[in-house]
């Protein structure tokens, strides 16, 4: 393909649609009806049943519904007339509690309940709308999307064995913290025709000039859909069609390194020009792993969404192997100790588990697993037990509320 026309692609690809495309009006009646504002909630309290804030709303959950809509009725841009703007939604100052996590230092905003809960409505309502037009290899966020999609689709193109030879890895800089309001407010403004639904959306991410809070329920589906442009400039502009995307980590194969290190110049300019992002400097492109007949290896394993990947086999990625090793061990010694194991250590070593049965790694598991924890039956007897007892006092709520349980005895 000559640059000229690859040029010219690009700015078609970059450009608003034409009038005929789809286009949503009214979203803002969608979020007054109650059937939203009570479908949100029932979302929303999910995993949060023991939280002092939702237990307060269940007692009066009637009023309190009543009361989200009259918030969002006199809720509206400035200079549109509302009858009790003393009611209207104001955002309150966030202040970030900082983490540590896979090594890096990450700022997490955590909102009051009633903000989370129209948080909740506005994605109620914005997905539908992002999901019609989602790419399908985009995994991350998305519900049923998450890596074991990813993994099983990478699959299927191993298999195949076609178009495999190179991959390219890339990364966005910084992804979150460089989003602009006004830049994410331009993409929605693009199919969503509904300024006073627009505002709710510009009034929770106005105290962030730069960067979409980590922490915000809204922020990965916003994340999500400012990127939906760049899958179609790569599987259609750029035809690539063997891509792959896990929220801001992207994976490419193609048989033609140049083409995959054009690809990523393209790439390049394009989130540059229409998003100002920039990519990690730390990109790869390299030869997929392979066997020779002399049993010579080539290439290198590709490292993504926690596995590793071979032609033949897919096994976990070494910093996970380590923690669920170490965690087994530390879980043996409290056991040798005859004290009770905590409800999160068997909560941990069940979700390792997954990673385990979803590679081929049972020789890991046989060696450094299942020496030190024997009963796994067990502790899903447990896991089990204690969430019966959280969904029973979800349920007795005017009744008096037993304590939560601190650590599981555990006799395995």
């Amino acid at each position: 393909m000559r640059r000229k026309e690859l040029w010219r692609k690009a700015k078609d690809a970059a450009a608003p649609p034409e009038k005929g495309a789809k286009q949503y009006k009214y979203l803002y009646r969608r979020m007054l009806e109650e059937e939203t504002i009570r479908k949100a909630y029932k979302n929303l309290r999910k995993g949060k049943t023991k939280r002092k804030e939702i237990q307060a709303i269940d007692a009066d959950l009637d009023n309190e519904v009543a009361a989200m809509r009259l918030m969002i009725e006199n809720t509206k841009p400035p200079g549109v007339p509302v009858e009790h703007p003393e009611l209207a939604f104001k955002p309150r100052k966030h202040t970030p509690k900082i983490i540590e996590e896979h090594g890096k230092r990450r700022k997490i905003y955590m909102p009051e309940i009633h903000e989370q809960w129209l948080h909740h409505i506005i994605v109620l309502v914005l997905e539908p709308i992002i999901m019609a037009t989602a790419y399908p290899y985009s995994c991350g966020s998305f519900p049923k999307r998450g890596g074991h999609y990813g993994k099983k689709q990478l699959l299927r193109w191993l298999k195949s064995g076609e178009g495999i030879r190179n991959f390219a890895k890339i990364d966005i800089r910084h992804f979150y913290d460089s989003i602009r309001l006004n830049i994410l407010m331009r993409e929605l403004r693009i199919r969503i025709k509904d300024e006073w639904f627009l505002y709710f959306i510009q009034l929770c991410l106005q105290e962030f000039k730069k960067g979409i809070p980590l922490g915000f329920y809204i922020s990965q589906w916003l994340a999500n859909y400012l990127l939906e442009p760049l899958d179609r400039f790569i599987t259609e502009v750029l035809g690539l069609k063997k891509y792959e995307r896990y929220m801001d980590d992207m994976v490419i194969f193609d048989n033609a390194k140049k083409k995959l290190h054009q690809a990523i110049i393209e790439i390049r300019k394009f989130i540059g020009r229409r998003f100002r992002l920039k990519l990690k400097n730390t990109y790869q492109v390299c030869k997929f792993h392979f066997v020779k007949r002399n049993r010579k290896v080539i290439g290198r394993a590709l490292d993504y969404m926690g596995f590793l990947f071979f032609r033949d086999r897919t096994t976990i990625r070494r910093r996970v192997m380590l923690a669920a090793t170490r965690l087994a061990r530390k879980m043996h010694k409290v056991r040798e100790a005859m004290r009770g194991y905590f409800t999160k250590h068997i909560k941990a070593i069940l979700s390792y588990m997954g990673w385990f049965t979803h590679t081929d790694s049972y020789e890991c598991y046989r060696e450094h697993i299942k020496p030190y924890i024997i009963r796994l039956k067990r502790l899903k007897q447990i896991i089990s037990k204690l969430d019966r007892r959280q969904n029973h006092e979800a349920m007795d709520r005017g009744k008096k509320r037993a304590p939560a349980a601190g650590a599981a005895a555990c006799s395995a």
